[in-house]
C-alpha cells in the first residue's frame, strides 16, 4: 500500500497454459509493472517480446506502464538509455504512458521512486464526468421518490385502511 492506494501483484510467468487468464487480467488491470533485469544482455531480446506481447495482449491504453531497470548497481548494467532503445520502447503508441525506472534492491535505490511515479499516476487521473453522473443518478432516484407519493394505488390503499378502521 502507497498512501491510500492498495495494489496488488501478479507474476504470471512465461507458462502458455496461463495466457487465457492473463488476458482477463490484463482487462481489469489498472496499471502494469514490469521488471527487467540490466545485467543480462543474452534475456533481454527475451523481455523486450514479452513486453510487447503483454501490450498486445493486454489493453495498455491509459494504463501506466511501469519498467524497473533492476540491477544498476552492477558494473555491466545497461544504462536507461540503451534499455529503451533494446526494449523499444519507442514503439508504444501516445496512449501508453510508461517509466523506466532505474532500480537497486541492494543499495534500496529507485524502487520507492518507481512506486511513487505509478501512484502519481492514479492521484492525477480525476474522473471529471463522475459528479456529473452521481448527480444525474441522485436525480433520478428522487424523481422517482416523488412520482412514487403521486402514486393512485399508495393513495387507494391509505385511503381504505382509514375507511376500514
Amino acid at each position: 500500500m502507497i498512501g491510500t492506494i492498495t495494489m496488488r501483484a501478479w507474476e504470471p510467468g512465461g507458462r502458455s497454459m496461463t495466457r487465457p487468464r492473463q488476458q482477463m487480467y490484463y482487462r481489469t488491470a489498472k496499471a502494469f509493472i514490469f521488471v527487467v533485469d540490466s545485467n543480462d544482455r543474452f534475456g533481454i531480446n527475451g523481455a523486450r517480446e514479452e513486453l510487447h506481447r503483454m501490450r498486445n495482449e493486454g489493453d495498455f491504453k491509459d494504463k501506466p506502464v511501469l519498467i524497473f531497470a533492476t540491477k544498476q548497481d552492477l558494473p555491466g548494467a545497461m544504462s536507461l538509455d540503451e534499455l529503451q532503445s533494446k526494449l523499444d520502447l519507442d514503439k508504444f503508441d501516445e496512449n501508453v504512458i510508461w517509466h523506466l525506472q532505474a532500480a537497486s534492491a541492494l543499495q534500496n535505490r529507485g524502487i520507492k521512486e518507481g512506486f511513487e511515479w505509478l501512484a502519481n499516476r492514479f492521484v492525477t487521473r480525476i474522473d471529471i464526468m463522475k459528479p456529473i453522473h452521481e448527480t444525474f443518478n441522485d436525480s433520478v432516484m428522487m424523481k422517482n421518490d416523488f412520482l412514487s407519493v403521486f402514486n393512485l394505488k399508495n393513495w387507494t390503499n391509505l385511503f381504505n385502511k382509514f375507511i376500514h378502521f
